[in-house]
């Protein structure tokens, strides 16, 4: 099957299908035809296996290991090489070779071909581990981004609640003001008027007040007329 077939068995997505083939491709069992990787039948509980697992929120390296649990692995070596025509050997050469010649170098080839694919194996085996922990560290930090980015989420919407409720309080306080000074107005108006009478009587006592002053200079002025002319009359010195 493709991956196109996997995702609507699956109902996994394609690009996700397509992420989950590349993150675990040893449970996979994938084969290379062509331009295309084709999965057996045996590949479709593997991949709702790691839907499954991301849902419940696992990390990869976490996954990795559940499968390395559950399914077996499919480690590629290479393909086999191209046969080579061995040239011929010359009789006199082949009357002093041994009789089993073939299984010996059979045995020989197959000693150092084991040697060199368990050799291989193990430095993959231990590529694989680096890789593991390497995705495991990048997970690890792909989850701290995903934190800080959801705080500075978190964040900006509190900063813009707050910006929002100070500028409903100031509009409240503003509106409160007005209501005060709406309702104080009548009365500033009867103090204005308070404020102008009281203003006019002054103006009316302080010219009151300065005719009284006329009159009592004028009335010291004759008092003291009248002094001189009794003065005279009694014959005493002025």
């Amino acid at each position: 099957m493709a991956l196109s077939d996997i995702a609507r068995r699956t109902g996994i997505p394609a690009p996700t299908a397509r992420r989950y083939a590349a993150l675990f491709k040893d449970f996979f069992q994938g084969r290379r035809l062509g331009r295309m990787t084709r999965y057996p039948e045996e590949a479709v509980p593997v991949f709702l296996r790691v839907s499954e697992l991301y849902g419940q929120g696992r990390i990869t390296a976490e996954i990795e290991e559940i499968l390395r649990r559950e399914f077996p692995r499919t480690i590629e070596v290479g393909p086999a090489s191209e046969q080579m025509a061995l040239p011929a050997v010359p009789p006199e050469v082949a009357a002093m070779l041994p009789a089993n010649l073939t299984e010996v170098l059979s045995e020989a080839l197959s000693d150092a071909l084991s040697e060199a694919l368990s050799a291989s194996l193990d430095r993959f085996g231990e590529t694989l581990e680096t890789l593991a922990d390497q995705k495991s560290s990048l997970d690890i930090q792909q989850s701290d981004i995903t934190k800080l980015k959801n705080g500075f989420v978190l964040l900006a919407r509190n900063l813009k609640r707050l910006a929002k409720r100070d500028q409903a309080d100031t509009v409240s306080a503003i509106t409160r003001i007005q209501d005060r000074m709406r309702n104080l107005e009548p009365k500033l108006a009867v103090m204005e008027e308070i404020t102008l009478t009281l203003t006019s009587d002054n103006a009316d006592l302080k010219a009151r007040l300065s005719a009284q002053e006329v009159e009592l200079q004028r009335l010291r002025e004759d008092r003291q007329r009248l002094e001189n002319i009794l003065k005279n009359i009694s014959g005493l010195p002025s």
